[in-house]
């Protein structure tokens, strides 16, 4: 029986290279890679003769021929509606031109079932949207399979793998089309606007994760960890369940809406914010009145969406509310599209900053230890989001003046007052090095300087003081985009609710709690020490031996530090720049 089974196997394989040679290829490459696949099966052989069933041996080489049929012979009619060209050619390559979802038995139930209950799983995914659709096209076709057809199975193998691709790379990438984002950004800075977003683009060797590991595996595995994305999805989960039962309605403008007073607006108003999660107490009886219990929770939801925390109805509360809840799953699904593309936390230590919060967040070991107030880049220099680490500290800093701010503002500043510098105490070099004599301002024509571009030829610096534009402090971590975490003379901004003033550094409102924390992990930060020298005017730099990790970032939905899913308005307009893709 052995040796007959080895008969057949030499003569299917005779026959199907002779098939093959009737197919027409178009390069040198395509021949190759036939050729050996069919080496590999040959070399292959002696795993059928101890193992392999003669149901399995014919069905196996019959699959390989019509594999190979569809992909290139057949190829432009097979990829004329089939997603992924370059992958699945790849993968099926990769398994000899064998069906990666059916065998000789009928289909891989184990690895379908994996990928099927992924997807349904996977609360991001619009289920009228076209991946969704794919899915359940595909398992409706599955399951109506009443007896085998290899034409059929084939078709649907080759399906499955596209399929696998299109929701692999949208579970690891998200749906932004970042590409015409970037465009847009690019018409910014055209228009004299200042605006970068740099996203972490991690590889993955999907073709290789195919074939070693389960798909729900690698999902587990990739999915973020930081900046409370794992609440996000519940979160998520919650509100399509409220889409799914309508809804909520609109708060109306009631004089119901005041503390002490009752009815039907008051229990609306308390459903509402039950429905949101804001309101904790039990509610006993039919009388709803705007108690101490609703005023608490219309704080907690003032704070989340970033209103003062009254716990007064206002038309700034009331428009929140309204706030439809397809608005809402938008808003997060887009926010965790964009946590995807940040670095990979959490890390034992770090900093970020979230723009639209116009906050610091200091974290170890998961928790903020320190969080305060920062003012970021205006609407015409937006501060750059971007991760890099914090490798030094400057105490008593020169601000070296950027050649863009000497261009637009104190060159024309100094000629309509020719004493500006000496007021505000700035000083002008040939170059940056302190020991370089200072430049005698009042004997340059400046209007001839900034008519012929030669400010670069000049280095202004505002030397260490009380009027210094960086304050006391500068943290460093030095960039593209020359920003960094700075103190600010100016700190009547940090009152204010919407902080974006600065030309796109970040100006922080604790220096001196925010350096504190570098003191018990650093020899060269002693904190005792780093009060007297900030007495004086002294520059003195503090080199960090493990620099900590400082991400910028853009999220108008984020679960806190209070546990809680906050809400911002979109400083920027990047919200509505930032397209998901239709999955």
């Amino acid at each position: 029986m052995r040796l007959f089974k080895t008969l057949l196997f030499l003569l299917i394989t005779v026959l199907l290279s002779v098939a093959i040679e009737a197919v027409t290829f178009t390069t040198t490459k395509e021949i190759k890679s036939v050729h050996n696949s069919l080496q590999n099966s040959l070399l292959n052989r002696h795993n059928f003769s101890k193992n392999a069933s003669l149901s399995e041996i014919i069905y196996q080489e019959k699959t390989t021929k019509g594999v190979m049929n569809l992909l290139i012979k057949n190829e432009k009619k097979t990829f004329k509606h089939l997603s992924h060209k370059k992958f699945i050619q790849r993968v099926y390559k990769r398994s000899h031109y064998l069906p990666l979802w059916f065998n000789h038995k009928g289909v891989k139930k184990s690895n379908l079932n994996d990928l099927f209950n992924t997807i349904e799983a996977d609360v991001t995914l619009n289920q009228s949207g076209r991946l969704y659709k794919r899915f359940k096209n595909l398992k409706y076709k599955i399951s109506k399979l009443k007896s085998r057809n290899l034409e059929k199975e084939l078709q649907l193998d080759l399906e499955l793998s596209s399929l696998y691709r299109s929701y692999l790379g949208y579970h690891l990438y998200g749906a932004i089309n970042w590409s015409a984002f970037q465009q847009k950004l690019r018409h910014l800075r055209r228009q004299k606007i200042s605006a970068d977003w740099v996203t972490v683009n991690r590889k993955y060797n999907i073709a290789n994760l195919m074939f070693t590991t389960p798909i729900s595996k690698i999902v587990k595995d990739t999915t973020p960890t930081s900046f409370g994305y794992k609440k996000m999805i519940k979160e998520l989960a919650r509100l399509k369940k409220v889409q799914k039962r309508g809804g909520w309605k609109k708060i109306p403008n009631s004089s119901q809406l005041k503390a002490g007073r009752s009815g039907s607006v008051v229990k609306q108003l308390t459903k509402r914010l039950q429905s949101e999660g804001d309101y904790l107490c039990g509610h006993k009886g039919s009388k709803y009145t705007y108690n101490n219990c609703l005023k608490k929770a219309v704080k907690r939801f003032q704070k989340r969406h970033g209103l003062y925390p009254s716990g007064k109805m206002n038309s700034g509360t009331r428009s929140r509310l309204n706030l439809s809840v397809n608005w809402k799953i938008n808003k997060l699904l887009l926010n965790i599209d964009r946590i995807k593309r940040l670095p990979k936390q959490p890390e034992t230590r770090y900093v970020f900053v979230n723009i639209p919060e116009f906050r610091l967040h200091y974290r170890e070991k998961g928790r903020d230890k320190l969080n305060m107030r920062v003012v970021v880049g205006d609407k015409k220099h937006h501060t750059p989001i971007f991760s890099n680490k914090i490798s030094f500290i400057v105490l008593n800093p020169y601000w070296l003046i950027p050649d863009s701010i000497v261009q637009k503002e104190m060159i024309p500043k100094m000629l309509k007052n020719p004493n500006y510098l000496e007021q505000r105490g700035y000083e002008v070099r040939k170059n940056y090095l302190l020991s370089s004599p200072a430049i005698n301002t009042k004997k340059i024509n400046w209007a001839r300087v900034l008519k012929n571009k030669q400010t670069k030829r000049y280095k202004f610096m505002q030397p260490p003081g009380p009027k210094n534009a960086l304050g006391k402090i500068k943290f460093k971590f030095p960039n593209q985009f020359a920003v960094y975490l700075h103190d600010t003379p100016a700190k009547k901004y940090f009152k204010k609710g919407v902080r974006a003033f600065s030309h796109g550094c970040i100006r922080i409102a604790e220096p001196r709690a925010f350096l504190a924390t570098f003191a018990p992990h650093e020899r060269s930060v002693n904190y005792g020490r780093a009060k007297r020298i900030l007495r004086g005017k002294r520059k003195t730099q503090l080199n960090l031996a493990h620099p900590v990790p400082v991400h910028i970032v853009y999220l108008t939905a984020w679960i806190n530090s209070d546990g809680l899913l906050h809400y911002r308005s979109d400083i920027y307009n990047y919200d509505s720049k930032q397209h998901r893709v239709s999955y």
